[in-house]
């Protein structure tokens, strides 16, 4: 037989349960508060299922030739029409999301991973870990980036993982000197002098009280950063350092040929995978504001 005690317990963590909104609520209450980033996540999730089936889903093969008149308009056959190659433009858009996300996508995960580990390390501790890894940002920032890829060429030879590797280490650099500085205002709050009076392990106080409270911003960098990543594997496929000739990329439709013709009124060859570009860059830009608003409780209204 329960004891009265017991009966209330049971009855406070019912009453609970049913004051806390259901997880589908939940999501269309913050949808309606953050319209905005919605709208920026459904972009990024049909840009996934693109890169995901996109290929599956081209009329065409993205990499034949002659699949139609070359710089054909828009039309039933070929809604976004054709290149120069007489590829269709619509199929080598499909494609190209699936390289963009991959490349972007592992980029900013391991780099953004990395950056804020070691961002939150140096904030924390200081000492030798955050002198070391100042000097190196700013040895990273004395020269451009694409000096950083023509290293890595040299090393590693051009590819995808030599993109990857590039995107990330700029990264890991633009991710670590916010979570640093985020870090350092947190390290001297009242809850940390707090659990410092009664004991507590500095080990236990920055993986149980500092970590999880600075790592919503790692998550609005990593969602922020994805539009630059894109950005950037787009760039250097556009200068021909990207992925090999051929490839379907939204960089490289946007270059050479397609980028003289489209000067002489063929405007279709650079206005769908430039709007491709632009599209996953806002939804991403987007996501992150609102993530931003939901996750820092300073910004909540």
């Amino acid at each position: 037989m329960q004891t009265p005690n017991a009966q209330a317990v049971r009855a406070a963590a019912g009453l609970a349960a049913m004051d806390r909104p259901h997880l589908g609520r939940r999501a269309v209450r913050l949808a309606r508060q953050y319209p905005l980033g919605a709208f920026g996540l459904l972009v990024l999730l049909l840009f996934i299922i693109l890169g995901v089936f996109g290929p599956a889903l081209a009329p065409y093969n993205p990499r034949a030739l002659n699949t139609g008149r070359p710089l054909a308009l828009p039309s039933a056959r070929h809604w976004f029409g054709t290149n120069t190659l007489g590829q269709d433009i619509f199929s080598r858009v499909l494609a190209g999301a699936r390289i963009s996300l991959e490349i972007s996508g592992a980029a900013v995960l391991i780099g953004g991973t990395v950056g804020s580990f070691l961002g939150i390390l140096a904030g924390y501790f200081g000492r030798w870990i955050d002198y070391l890894l100042q000097r190196s940002s700013e040895a990273f920032y004395s020269f451009p980036s694409l000096i950083l890829y023509f290293l890595l060429i040299a090393a590693f030879g051009q590819g995808v993982l030599t993109i990857i590797a590039a995107i990330g280490v700029a990264s890991v650099f633009s991710s670590n000197r916010v979570l640093r500085g985020a870090t350092i205002a947190e390290r001297g709050r009242a809850y940390v002098e707090a659990a410092r009076a009664v004991g507590c392990p500095e080990r236990r106080i920055f993986l149980r009280h500092v970590v999880p409270n600075v790592l919503p911003l790692a998550i609005v960098l990593m969602s922020g950063g994805l539009g630059g990543a894109v950005i950037a594997e787009a760039t250097l496929a556009f200068l021909g350092l990207g992925v090999p000739p051929g490839t379907p990329s939204w960089g490289i439709d946007m270059s050479g040929n397609n980028l003289s013709v489209a000067r002489l009124g063929y405007w279709q060859v650079i206005l769908f995978p430039g709007m491709a570009i632009s599209l996953i860059v806002l939804g991403a830009n987007l996501l992150g504001d609102a993530l931003r608003d939901i996750l820092d409780p300073r910004m909540r209204h």
